[in-house]
């Protein structure tokens, strides 16, 4: 956001006029700013890389969890298709613009991955869990529904009714997805209408009620989860599908683009 506030002068200004902006030798693509953008943000995405290789190969044995490299290539491709944006400076034509905007859609379908990634039960390494891990985490929490609240066993019944998502196993992919999204948006209006229906009612301090309803709520989120585990799964499978050949795209040209470069003689400061 600094970078593009500073250069917004220039970044705003007609294309056919920008040669006459003070800042045009150095935000320019081939400028020494804007060379520089496009350098940095050509690695990260090629960093980006290194999580499909510590998942796939044992190159890096167990060096960090598979959660954190993938929060390193989550934000290798937040921030470095950003700077390779400014790299542009807003002005995409040509071949490159096919990488751009493979590189846009390989950047807003990471975003629902990791939406759909997120609703696949994994334990804290990373790792999917399994059936019986999720039975065991599933009892976990209804020990901690009993031993944690004073509510009653209708009480209980009712708040687990009321929390629970209204998703179906029986519908279509593109209904399942819709489902998923509309009960995260929905999901914190509908916990301060709960909390204000139940709080007369369960006459318990702010702080319990608060701990009482974030167990419900895991208990909830957890049985979606498994509710929709084959629908998460299949999701996830079409994810790959889509993502995987505009991601091949976009490195492709972006390949061809910088052995181009660097044979015109667009070496940067080196």
């Amino acid at each position: 956001m600094y970078l593009a506030y500073s250069g917004f002068s220039f970044y705003s200004t007609p294309y056919d006029k920008r040669p006459r902006h003070e800042d045009y030798r150095i935000l320019k693509p081939a400028g020494d700013e804007g060379h520089a953008f496009g350098i940095i943000g050509s690695l990260m995405m090629l960093f980006m890389l290194l999580y499909s290789l510590r998942k796939r190969t044992k190159i890096f044995g167990k060096f960090g969890s598979l959660a954190d490299w993938l929060d390193i290539h989550i934000y290798f491709g937040i921030i470095g298709p950003l700077l390779v944006m400014l790299h542009t400076s807003f002005k995409v034509q040509g071949l490159v613009a096919v990488s751009f905007w493979s590189m846009v859609a390989v950047a807003l379908s990471g975003v629902l991955g990791r939406y759909l990634y997120q609703q696949i039960p994994r334990d804290i390494t990373g790792e999917q869990l399994s059936t019986r891990d999720l039975d065991e985490l599933k009892n976990e929490l209804t020990e901690r529904l009993k031993s944690e609240t004073r509510l009653d066993k209708t009480q209980v019944e009712n708040l687990e009714i009321d929390l629970a998502a209204k998703v179906s196993q029986d519908s279509g992919l593109a209904m399942s997805l819709w489902s998923l999204v509309s009960d995260d948006l929905l999901r914190p209006l509908k916990i301060k209408r709960l909390k204000h229906k139940y709080s007369a009612q369960l006459n318990l301090p702010p702080d319990l009620r608060n701990q009482i309803f974030r167990i419900f709520l895991d208990k909830a989120l957890l049985n979606r989860k498994i509710a929709l585990l084959n629908r998460i799964q299949t999701l996830f499978h079409y994810w790959h599908v889509f993502h995987k050949p505009f991601a091949i795209i976009m490195y492709l040209i972006m390949i061809v683009h910088v052995v181009v470069a660097v044979w015109l003689g667009y070496v940067w400061i080196f």
